[in-house]
């Protein structure tokens, strides 16, 4: 249970991580005044997020929080695998409805 615990803190972590420097990070930077020449992309950490929550689950199954957490937390990592595939399904229904 112990080690269920600490994938679910550091995938969680990571997950939040992933979110806030993709979705939060830059209108922050602006509410404090920031222009988008000063703004400088970092990037988060890809795919292992998403694969640790996923990973501490089974753990935690049966508790009710945990397993919320968990979805929650997979859901919004903009740098997991069902991101990923979302945004190239996405790109690919755009560029075939574009007009050659």
């Amino acid at each position: 249970m112990l080690i269920g615990y600490i994938l679910l803190a550091l995938g969680g972590f990571l997950c939040l991580l992933n979110f806030y420097l993709s979705a939060l990070r830059y209108p922050i930077h602006v509410l404090r005044g920031g222009t988008r020449e000063s703004y400088r992309y970092v990037s988060g950490i890809p795919l292992f997020a998403s694969l640790i929550v996923a990973i501490s689950l089974p753990w935690g199954w049966g508790i009710m929080w945990w397993r919320a957490v968990g979805l929650i937390l997979i859901a919004i990592d903009t740098g997991g695998l069902h991101m990923f595939i979302a945004i190239m399904t996405w790109q690919w229904f755009r560029a075939r409805s574009r007009p050659h």
